[in-house]
């Protein structure tokens, strides 16, 4: 039995060090610097599935592009409003009702707004489409134009009226993609920042999953004119470190698939640092409960994914309900990645 311990004891040593290393990489393990010429032509479309992702992954990008003369649109596909634990933190309501969520996620989308302001994005330069947080993986796999699915959390069926960009959008596959693509056909972007499929949160990887979509219809009608894609990463396993020093630079997670596209960092220059860090300070209410998390991503860099996905996504919303990005060449996985 010593034995077996000690053996065991050996075995788990092995393993963190293994863990440490990787969380440790020199940087010379960092990726190429991202080619990025901006200017007043850039026009850059921000999609992220809840207030904050836009911070987190894109807040030196987005004030990149405005110190260059260039326009932003950032658009919010949840008010991030099924968030229980968020709830009671924010409010101290322990048994939340559905209006206790729709405030929480009014909460979000002023935090949103906050923060977007620090960077110098105007209020107009927001969008909320108030799709159902906590489901955007369901309705990805729901027939897309049937019945409308109803949030447990806030009993919506829609989004609120000043929140749809198409007039009579409910909470359906179809009408997500409708919406972006309305929105991506009407500004027209130069640049797409949005999540990469392989982030772990399952609302990420059906935001790309609907903005994929959107885009893939746009570039149909208009190939000439298709944006430049880069995507983002939030989470993935244990990445990032929350204990490293946030003035290193983000490493890409250690056990990111490979064929995924290309790695590339931006380096942002002090003051691009300093107001990410200050847009970030403006959500409180994650603050309450991710704070750590937060920290973590105020960086001198910001991480970016380009190039071709090897393969169609499969977001697993839970263990056994699937999303994926519907192809007519390939067959739907049936089992986990």
């Amino acid at each position: 039995m010593a034995i077996y311990r000690a053996w065991i004891a050996a075995v788990l040593t092995v393993f963190a060090a293994t863990v440490l290393l990787a969380l440790q990489r020199p940087a010379s393990d960092a990726p190429p610097e991202l080619a990025l010429t901006v200017g007043p032509a850039t026009r850059l479309l921000v999609l992220a599935p809840h207030p904050d992702d836009e911070a987190l992954g894109t807040a030196g990008l987005i004030r990149r592009v405005l110190g260059a003369g260039g326009s932003v649109r950032v658009v919010l596909v949840t008010s991030g409003d099924a968030f229980p634990e968020g709830v009671e933190a924010a409010t101290h309501v322990r048994r939340p009702t559905a209006r206790d969520f729709r405030y929480y996620g009014s909460m979000r989308e002023r935090e949103t707004l906050a923060g977007m302001e620090v960077l110098g994005v105007r209020r107009a330069q927001v969008e909320f489409l108030g799709f159902p947080d906590g489901a955007l993986c369901y309705i990805a796999t729901r027939d897309p134009s049937g019945k409308a699915f109803e949030s447990p959390f806030t009993r919506r069926v829609d989004p609120p009226v000043p929140e749809q960009v198409i007039h009579g959008s409910q909470y359906r596959g179809a009408d997500v993609r409708r919406e972006i693509e309305a929105i991506l056909a009407a500004y027209a972007p130069t640049i797409v920042a949005m999540p990469h499929p392989e982030d772990h949160h399952p609302e990420h990887c059906a935001t790309n999953i609907f903005g994929q979509e959107a885009l893939d219809a746009v570039r149909r009608r208009s190939p000439r004119t298709a944006p430049r894609v880069l995507r983002y990463v939030i989470h993935f396993a244990q990445w990032p470190n929350l204990d490293e020093d946030v003035d290193q630079p983000l490493l890409p997670p250690p056990a990111f698939p490979a064929g995924e596209g290309s790695w590339r960092t931006l380096t942002l220059t002090p003051a691009e640092s300093a107001m990410k860090r200050r847009a970030l300070g403006a959500y409180a209410t994650q603050t309450l409960i991710i704070g750590r998390f937060l920290h973590a991503f105020m960086r001198p860099n910001e991480l970016f994914i380009e190039g071709d996905i090897a393969s169609p996504p499969a977001c697993w919303c839970d263990d056994t309900h699937y999303a994926t990005e519907p192809r007519p060449d390939r067959r739907r996985q049936t089992g986990p990645r």
